[in-house]
């Protein structure tokens, strides 16, 4: 089973997220800190990472390219996904592989995630 790692400050989100990932067989772990991201990368292993841009006290763009800098975690795809359209004209300087804009459809959220885990 494949393992997605969602960061969002939105706890409502974060529940949906976490609902409808394991609705479609993946292990997920939801967490709302920003500051959590590395002991959570370390200790669930994620497969996948989907990443808000912004969060409370941190640009989600920085956090990706940090984890992209790491030779530790440079090969966890990472989808950044934002209610602000705008926030995703800037794919490559933040190194993510994609970027969806909330609110999000299902079909093309997982579809996105499969393109990544395949």
């Amino acid at each position: 089973m494949k393992k997605i790692l969602v960061l969002d400050d939105d706890t409502d989100i974060l529940v949906l997220m976490q609902m409808t990932l394991k609705m479609n067989d993946y292990q997920v772990e939801a967490i709302s800190r920003w500051e959590e991201i590395d002991d959570s990368i370390t200790n669930f292993s994620p497969d996948l990472i989907i990443l808000d841009v912004s969060l409370n006290g941190a640009d989600g763009r920085e956090i990706c390219r940090s984890i992209k800098q790491s030779s530790k975690t440079n090969h966890i795809p990472v989808i950044l996904f934002s209610a602000n359209a705008e926030m995703g004209k800037n794919l490559n300087d933040a190194q993510a592989q994609a970027f969806i804009a909330k609110p999000y459809e299902l079909s093309h959220l997982l579809k996105t995630i499969r393109t990544y885990l395949n």
